[in-house]
């Protein structure tokens, strides 16, 4: 179902899509800060091997139980 809108509503909405589409664009084009090259590996975690034991990420985690919920059914009063 269509709802009929002032045609000032669509002026509007050009306007603010113009503007946007601008800053979407200023954005995209800003340098880095650093002009520098990137020091990240690419990794999530430092690749250095420790002698402590570590726990391995397919390990398999206990189940959880369901819990118990009291009833909400009331007791018919007499």
């Amino acid at each position: 179902m269509h709802v009929f809108k002032h045609p000032k509503f669509y002026e509007e909405y050009r306007k603010r899509a113009k503007l946007a589409q601008k800053e979407l664009q200023a954005s995209q084009e800003k340098e880095a800060i650093s002009p520098k090259q990137s020091t990240d590996r690419g990794g999530r975690a430092p690749e250095d091997l420790s002698d402590k034991p570590q726990a391995k990420a397919t390990s398999l985690k206990p189940k959880r139980r369901a819990k118990h919920q009291a009833s909400s059914i009331k007791p018919a009063e007499r």
